[in-house]
């Protein structure tokens, strides 16, 4: 297993993204990086194995998120696996309420373990699939951000989605550029903001569609 990064090691890393957290975050971000790499010798959380890969593809393509969106109030991340990019967020915006949405028990267990081990308070873990859970989710009201990394999308999960966006919210999708054009297609019901290409990728982008209330550039 290879050695633990140290915070500046980590500061270094999200460099390249522009990404810059304070000092007790990338403390916090190097636990969770250690119980992942822990975890993920018995639990598949993801298929990169070195340390300083998992920093830039995964925590430093969510935090870059942060620069675009401003995280605040509810957020839902949809299909969460290890974390990302929602809780991950939690990190620049550790006032955010996130919602963790994740259908794998073993999975769940790892973000209820991370949310403990590095203190983030407002974290719910929900272990459900989005279809079955959007039929009660009326009850707990609207999200302001809803996230989601590498899901499938279909027009009838997007319009599940839409229907849970609060009328000012915006849904924020990270997926290929051929994913991203098709659902920008799929979804008119949503007003979408041009595509953001993540710097150290050549094919992931960002894509952030907006309710017809919000019309904030």
């Amino acid at each position: 297993m290879a050695p633990p990064l140290t915070p500046d090691q980590i500061a270094h890393e999200l460099g390249g993204l522009q990404v810059e957290l304070p000092p007790p975050a990338l403390v916090k971000l190097s636990t969770y990086l250690e119980l992942l790499l822990q975890w993920n010798r018995r639990v598949n959380l993801t298929g990169l194995k070195e340390p300083r890969l998992i920093i830039r593809c995964l925590f430093g393509e969510s935090l870059f998120l942060a620069r675009f969106i401003k995280p605040a109030g509810r957020l839902l991340d949809v299909g969460s696996g290890a974390g990302f990019p929602g809780l991950a967020l939690k990190l620049a915006a550790p006032e955010l309420q996130v919602t963790l949405l994740e259908a794998r028990r073993k999975k769940c267990a790892f973000l209820r373990e991370v949310a403990r081990k590095c203190n983030f308070y407002g974290v719910e873990v929900i272990n459900e699939r989005l279809e079955a859970w959007a039929s009660v989710s009326k009850e707990v009201g609207k999200f302001h951000f809803i996230t989601t990394r590498a899901v499938k999308m279909d027009k009838s999960v997007l319009s599940v989605l839409g229907e849970l966006l609060d009328e000012r919210g915006s849904l924020v999708i990270t997926s290929g550029k051929e994913v991203a054009a098709a659902i920008r297609s799929s979804a008119r019901f949503l007003l979408w903001r041009d595509t953001v290409s993540i710097p150290t990728t050549l094919d992931s982008v960002v894509l952030i569609g907006s309710s017809a209330g919000n019309c904030r550039p």
